[in-house]
C-alpha cells in the first residue's frame, strides 16, 4: 500500500507542468507560482485552562479575501489530551464593497455544537456614511438539552460619522 501511494504522488508530481525560462546566457529556469499566506498561531492561558489556536489568510486576490481560524482549549484540571471544546471558522470579504460573510461551529464533546453564519451586504454609502444589511442565523445541536430552537435575525443598519 505505501509503494501504491509513493508511486502515485509520484506521478501526480511529474504529471504537473512547469514553465521553463531561458536567460540570455542559456541557463533555464523552471518557475513556480508563490502564493505565500501569513499565517498566525494564538495561544493564551488564564485561571480556568489555556487555549491553542491558528489563524490566517486562505485566499486574497485583492479583491475576494477568504481567513479561517482553528483553536482548542482545555481546562487545567481535566484529565487526557484531547481539548475540551475546539471550534472553526471561516470569513469571507468582497473588499471593493465591504461586504462579506461568516460560518463558525464550535464543539465540546458532551455539551454539544453550536453553529452560526451570517453575512453583511452594504446598500449605500458615501465619504462619511454607509447603509446595510446584516442577517444571522445559529443553532445549537446535541447535548444535555437537545437540539434547540434555531435563532435568526436581520438587521438595517445605517451610521454615520460627524
Amino acid at each position: 500500500m505505501n509503494a501504491f501511494v509513493f508511486v502515485a504522488i509520484l506521478a501526480t508530481a511529474s504529471a504537473l507542468p512547469l514553465e521553463v525560462f531561458e536567460d540570455e546566457t542559456g541557463q533555464e529556469f523552471a518557475i513556480v507560482p508563490l502564493q505565500r499566506q501569513r499565517r498566525e498561531v494564538t495561544w493564551g492561558a488564564n485561571q480556568g485552562g489555556y487555549s491553542l489556536g491558528q489563524k490566517g489568510t486562505l485566499y486574497n486576490n485583492g479583491i475576494h479575501s477568504l481567513d479561517g481560524s482553528i483553536s482548542g482549549s482545555k481546562a487545567w484540571g481535566s484529565h487526557g489530551l484531547k481539548p475540551d471544546s475546539y471550534n472553526g471558522r471561516l470569513d469571507y470579504g468582497h473588499k471593493p464593497s465591504g461586504s462579506g460573510a461568516f460560518i463558525s461551529a464550535d464543539r465540546t464533546p458532551g455539551w454539544g455544537t453550536d453553529v452560526n453564519a451570517g453575512a453583511k451586504y452594504n446598500i449605500a454609502g458615501g465619504k462619511n456614511w454607509n447603509a446595510d444589511v446584516t442577517g444571522q442565523y445559529g443553532r445549537h445541536f446535541g447535548g444535555p438539552g437537545g437540539t434547540g430552537k434555531p435563532q435568526a435575525g436581520v438587521m438595517l443598519n445605517v451610521g454615520g460619522k460627524f
